[in-house]
């Protein structure tokens, strides 16, 4: 009712301006619309008045950041992961896509990379995503001993820490969760874990995103071993991930309309139990 009152006002005023002219004129088309060139009204006022009216009249611009999603089963979720990140090209992609479908992830990052692109895991953090260690220099875990498997870990949370250090409330975003590179795992590599107070994270459905198949590919592996609580490895980094990209909107939204949600696997508290 407001806005109608103040756009009746604002049309009543243009109209005393331009009766002020000599002689009435034919009105010109929205937006364009100025005074003639011997009018006596002021042409800067009477245009002020038109684009008050035009502002007031044109149509709210719409959210495309976000999407208005059908109900979500709560039996129905889904874990997605994105390794050997973070990357300035891909990872901001994937934040985006996250976000447009309201779905949280766990970015298990390399440590030199955090190094090289800090505002990226912290763009990582902001955005409410979980953040993961795989190892500072992506080398295959079971050949180390403990003090140099420590030094992988060690290494990567401190420079995922760094990043956030700036903001601490953002430190919860950083798990207590270790997934190691190539999936190469031992019996030693779950003790040094353990006794670090890690957890080692591996997946169900392997989307095999790094072989440069399609998205229409990517989906059909996750269709292929789709049930409620899978585990979904994806990439945000080591190469061109441009169907990566394509390969998560197309799970993304044809998940969503079958009533499933993404929750995170890994947590500040925590690895969910892995059914």
């Amino acid at each position: 009712m407001k806005k109608r009152f103040i756009i009746i006002l604002c049309i009543a005023l243009l109209a005393g301006l331009l009766l002020a002219a000599p002689a009435p004129v034919a009105a010109a088309p929205r937006a364009q619309a100025l005074p003639p060139e011997n009018s006596s009204a002021d042409p800067g006022r009477a245009q002020s008045f038109i684009q008050l009216v035009n502002n007031w009249t044109a149509p709210e611009p719409s959210d495309q950041s976000s999407l208005d999603l059908p109900q979500a089963n709560p039996d129905l979720v889904i874990y997605l992961t994105f390794d050997d990140g973070p990357d300035p090209k891909w990872t901001p992609q994937i934040l985006a896509l996250l976000q447009k479908y309201h779905a949280t992830a766990v970015f298990y990052e390399i440590g030199r990379n955090a190094r090289s692109y800090p505002q990226i895991s912290l763009a990582v953090a902001e955005a409410g995503q979980m953040i993961g260690l795989h190892g500072y220099n992506h080398i295959e875990l079971p050949k180390l001993g403990y003090s140099d498997f420590y030094l992988e870990v060690i290494d990567t949370r401190d420079a995922i820490r760094d990043a956030l250090s700036g903001r601490p409330e953002l430190a919860k975003q950083l798990t207590p969760c270790l997934r190691p590179p190539y999936g190469a795992v031992s019996d030693s590599v779950y003790s040094y874990a353990y006794d670090m107070n890690y957890a080692i994270s591996m997946w169900h459905l392997d989307t095999r995103d790094w072989t440069g198949i399609s998205g229409e590919e990517i989906l059909q592996q996750v269709e292929k071993g789709l049930e409620p609580y899978r585990v979904v490895l994806m990439h945000d980094g080591g190469e061109d991930r441009s169907e990566t990209v394509r390969g998560l909107e197309l799970v993304l939204h044809e998940l969503t309309l079958r009533g499933y949600h993404f929750e995170p696997y890994c947590t500040v508290t925590g690895q969910e139990f892995n059914r």
